[in-house]
């Protein structure tokens, strides 16, 4: 038995009887309307799975049930019940969405086999809107991802420096060299940031100074400032400090940054 629900409906209580016998073992629960009034009432105030509908009833009739039906819950399975010379009405069911229809009286492994096919064709069919509920779900968090990724600032034209090895990050005044985060003081840093951007021609100690440190000194103070802060910044740069590749002296004329 499984967790299925079905409605039977029809109005001879001999086919109700028979039916609800012979499909006991097929649903958990089992209600029977023996109108089209009293089937439309427990449509109202349940979801079944399956019905099977018998279409001849008054005042309420068979089709009457299935539009009642099918606007309730769009994936329920309808089988018709028809007599022998009702299939024109069979048909038209059909076109309305039932599933399927059964010639009464039918034979009971026969009902067994549609009602079984019927009930697996609603457990796809609610899978498939479980599945298209999770996709729509992701496409709404994706939509919200992608306007909140085009809010965010863009990133800044000429926020990064790239030279070599070498990542300059201003925004963030962060530096790395071969992938290492290096730990510049803010005058290093700044001092790194002029030589990468006059790269390669070189800078003399007053123009690092200004560039860098933001002030004015004389020939001797201002070589003597920069030697320093050179000597600092290679240590955290060059392999061999006392032999640099990357930031080089140029004589007469300053230190310049060769990649």
């Amino acid at each position: 038995m499984n967790n299925s629900r079905i409605l039977i409906v029809d109005d001879e209580e001999p086919i109700r009887f028979i039916l609800e016998r012979t499909l006991r073992r097929e649903a958990e629960q089992i209600d029977v309307a023996a109108d089209g009034k009293t089937a439309i009432d427990l449509l109202q105030t349940a979801v079944y799975d399956l019905i099977l509908l018998d279409l001849h009833m008054t005042p309420v009739d068979g089709l009457t049930v299935l539009d009642a039906a099918r606007k309730q819950d769009l994936d329920a399975v309808v089988i018709i019940l028809t007599g022998q010379g009702s299939l024109e009405s069979a048909v038209e069911a059909l076109r309305l969405g039932a599933f399927d229809y059964l010639f009464k009286p039918a034979v009971p492994q026969v009902i067994r086999e549609r009602v079984r096919d019927g009930l697996r064709q609603r457990r796809q069919a609610l899978q498939k809107r479980q599945i298209l509920g999770q996709i729509e779900a992701l496409r709404q968090s994706l939509s919200a991802l992608d306007d909140a990724m085009t809010a965010m600032p863009p990133v800044e034209d000429g926020r990064f420096l790239r030279s070599g090895p070498l990542v300059i990050d201003r925004h963030h005044r962060a530096a790395t060299f071969n992938d290492q985060l290096l730990d510049l003081t803010t005058a290093e840093f700044d001092l790194l940031v002029c030589l990468v951007e006059a790269a390669p021609d070189p800078l003399n100690p007053r123009q690092l100074l200004r560039c860098a440190l933001g002030y004015e000194a004389e020939e001797v103070e201002a070589r003597d400032a920069i030697k320093w802060h050179i000597h600092h910044l290679r240590r955290k740069i060059e392999p061999t400090p006392n032999r640099p590749r990357h930031i080089k002296t140029v004589r007469y004329k300053g230190y310049f940054w060769s990649g």
